[in-house]
């Protein structure tokens, strides 16, 4: 007992104080009283449903994340029950991320500095606020850390498990996150010599399993909706969030997420022909209001890097307690500057190991990519608060992690001992 607290003392304090985090949050904004739940939630109850209890696909949400949300309906869970698996599901990963975070860190720091590297996630509230919600976030950056941790053991010790098991959990999350399917593509053509080298290996089942849930995804949306996609979520997205921005630039107008004619239009249609539309409305927008379309796009990445968190924004006074107002509006600021400190930061430090890293193949280099993509990738919606960026926040503390460590700025850079 005495050596299992020795080995694993960190861990545990970590999980001790994310605990505490959690709950010390919990207390101030009532998060777990509150009963609003985002359209986003219940598409994400709804794809649960369609899988588990019709054996049939979701137009928007693949069919991994539903796997995962569902699955106390194999045990006859009412819905309620999704939403409450969902935040013990989210809390896990969440504490995980840093543990794994941990883990990596322990290689070019000692653990001491690594532990108050993998803590830090733990004051990032907009993570917190997530938890309390049917959302894919915390899901995602733990799928992706459990990834970037394997390319760091495959760039150490040169196992091609290591990277056959990180490209499958990167092409994966695509089934989380449709958005992602552009950065797995990329991931697997970065590594192509090597998959091609290794395809008769035995570890090659991880990739050939991802990839085989991938066609299972595309071919079923062809059977049930019509089309070949993993999701009909992106054309609606550029539909409704940027294109209709440069629209509404063009048009001398304020763009208004809620009252908007376009998407009213749009999810009108069937679901071929809002893939249809939205694709040559796009292609429109670009020969024919190109400077909008791009005055929106940067609008929309400036939004996302400086709103605060919308969960926290979005909070009631469910006990009528004096200073839940106080603490409210505080804690919503906080999210507004760390959402703009962290993107900056993630900006800086990816730009610094992308230029130092293209030529020799480091993992940071990918990390370094992960959150270029991600902070480009929000460009094509907006009105999410710090959604998009805060996936990055934790990958951006390994960075600086990284960084600190190479500078000698001390006490960070303090030597291994081990």
């Amino acid at each position: 007992m005495n050596s299992f607290l020795k080995k694993y003392s960190y861990h545990l304090l970590i999980i001790i104080v994310g605990l505490l985090c959690l709950q010390t949050l919990n207390f101030l904004l009532e998060l777990g009283k509150q009963t609003l739940i985002y359209p986003d939630c219940s598409n994400y109850l709804e794809s649960a449903q369609k899988m588990y209890l019709k054996f049939t696909g979701h137009y928007y949400r693949p069919m991994l994340m539903a796997f995962i949300t569902g699955l106390p309906y194999l045990f006859d869970s009412s819905d309620a029950g999704i939403f409450q698996w969902s935040f013990y599901v989210n809390v896990f990963c969440w504490i995980a991320t840093s543990i794994i975070l941990f883990e990596i860190l322990n290689d070019f720091v000692s653990k001491r500095v690594a532990f108050w590297f993998s803590v830090l996630p733990f004051l990032l509230l907009g993570n917190i606020a997530l938890n309390f919600h049917l959302l894919t976030e915390n899901i995602f950056v733990f799928f992706n850390a459990i990834a970037f941790y394997l390319l760091f053991q495959y760039f150490k010790n040169n196992q091609f498990w290591c990277l056959s098991l990180s490209l499958s959990l990167v092409l994966s999350s695509m089934l989380i996150k449709p958005g992602a399917k552009f950065f797995g593509i990329v991931m697997v053509l970065f590594f192509i010599k090597e998959i091609i080298k290794n395809y008769k290996q035995k570890s090659m089942i991880f990739l050939y399993g991802s990839i085989l849930m991938i066609i299972i995804q595309i071919v079923g949306m062809r059977v049930q909706y019509g089309n070949f996609t993993i999701s009909y979520i992106d054309g609606v997205t550029y539909h409704n969030y940027i294109c209709s921005k440069a629209e509404c630039f063009k048009n001398g107008k304020e763009y208004n997420q809620i009252n908007n004619p376009r998407a009213e239009y749009l999810f009108s249609l069937n679901f071929p022909e809002q893939k249809k539309v939205a694709f040559e409305d796009l292609k429109y927008q670009i020969s024919n209001n190109f400077s909008n379309l791009v005055k929106a796009y940067f609008s929309d990445v400036a939004e996302n890097s400086k709103t605060g968190n919308t969960c926290i924004e979005d909070l009631k006074n469910k006990d009528n307690r004096r200073n839940f107002g106080f603490w409210k509006n505080l804690i919503f600021t906080i999210t507004k500057w760390q959402n703009r400190i962290f993107t900056l930061l993630g900006i800086l430090l990816s730009v610094f190991f992308l230029w130092k890293g293209y030529k020799q193949r480091k993992a940071t280099f990918f990390v370094a990519f992960f959150i270029v993509y991600i902070i480009i990738l929000s460009g094509i919606s907006c009105g999410q608060g710090d959604r998009f960026h805060l996936v990055t926040f934790p990958f951006v503390i390994l960075l600086l992690a990284k960084f600190v460590s190479e500078k000698g700025i001390k006490p960070f850079s303090e030597p291994l001992q081990k």
